[in-house]
C-alpha cells in the first residue's frame, strides 16, 4: 500500500467512524458520552482551563460545523404530525430514530470539536519534541552519509508505515466512540518520536541531492 492508500484508508475509517458513531450509541448514551468527555477534560485541566476549551469549542461548534443544518434536517413539530397521520405505527418508528441520528451527529460534532481543541494545547506544547525528532533524524543521516553508513530504503518504507498512521491518530482521536484521556496525547507524542526520527534518518537524497 503506497502513501496515498495509506491516508486515504485511513481518511476513510475516520469518516466511518464518524457516521456511525450516533449508531452505536442512542441518544442518552451519547448525552453521556459529552458528558464523560467533558469530565475528563476538567479532571485532567482543573476547571478553568477546562471552561476555557468548552468555550471555544462551542463557539467552534456553532459557528463553523454544520450544526445548524443537521438541527433544522430533524423532522419535528409539521412534520411528525403529518407523519402520525400519514403513515402512523412504523413510519413514526422510524421518524423518531432518523431524529435520535441526527441528534448524535449533532452531539458527535460538539465532542470532535472539543477534541480538537484539546489536542491543540498539547501539539502546542508538544511542537519542540517532534522538532527535536526530527532534527535527530537527520543528524543521524548525516553520521552515516559521513562514515559511508547504510541509509536504508527498507528500513525507511517500515518506519513511514509506522508514522503514517500515528500521523493519522490525531484524526481517528475527534471521533473514537468512547470516552479518551486527554493525556493519551502526550502518550502518542511519545511514541511517534523514535519511528519520526528512523524514518528521516533512512530518507534517501531527493533529485540527487543529500
Amino acid at each position: 500500500m503506497n502513501t496515498k492508500s495509506h491516508v486515504g484508508f485511513w481518511i476513510t475509517l475516520v469518516l466511518a467512524l464518524f457516521f456511525f458513531t450516533p449508531v452505536m450509541r442512542d441518544g442518552p448514551s451519547m448525552r453521556q458520552f459529552a458528558a464523560a468527555e467533558l469530565q475528563m477534560t476538567q479532571e485532567t485541566f482543573g476547571q478553568g482551563t477546562a471552561d476555557w476549551l468548552e468555550k471555544r469549542a462551542a463557539v467552534v461548534f456553532r459557528l463553523y460545523t454544520p450544526s445548524r443544518s443537521l438541527d433544522s434536517a430533524r423532522i419535528q413539530g409539521e412534520g411528525m404530525k403529518r407523519t402520525e397521520r400519514v403513515v402512523p405505527g412504523p413510519g413514526v418508528a422510524i421518524t423518531k430514530s432518523y431524529n435520535v441520528y441526527v441528534q448524535g451527529l449533532i452531539l458527535n460534532l460538539f465532542v470532535a470539536a472539543l477534541r480538537f481543541f484539546i489536542f491543540g494545547v498539547w501539539f502546542l506544547l508538544l511542537i519542540p519534541v517532534f522538532i527535536a525528532a526530527v532534527i535527530d533524524g537527520f543528524v543521524i543521516r548525516a553520521i552515516k552519509r559521513s562514515e559511508f553508513g547504510a541509509i536504508r530504503p527498507a528500513a525507511y518504507s517500515v518506519m513511514s508505515m509506522v508514522v503514517i498512521p500515528m500521523a493519522m491518530a490525531p484524526l481517528m482521536y475527534l471521533v473514537i466512540p468512547m470516552p479518551i484521556p486527554p493525556l493519551s496525547s502526550p502518550l502518542w507524542a511519545l511514541l511517534m518520536v523514535l519511528p519520526l526520527s528512523a524514518m528521516v534518518a533512512n530518507m534517501q537524497p531527493i533529485f540527487g541531492r543529500n
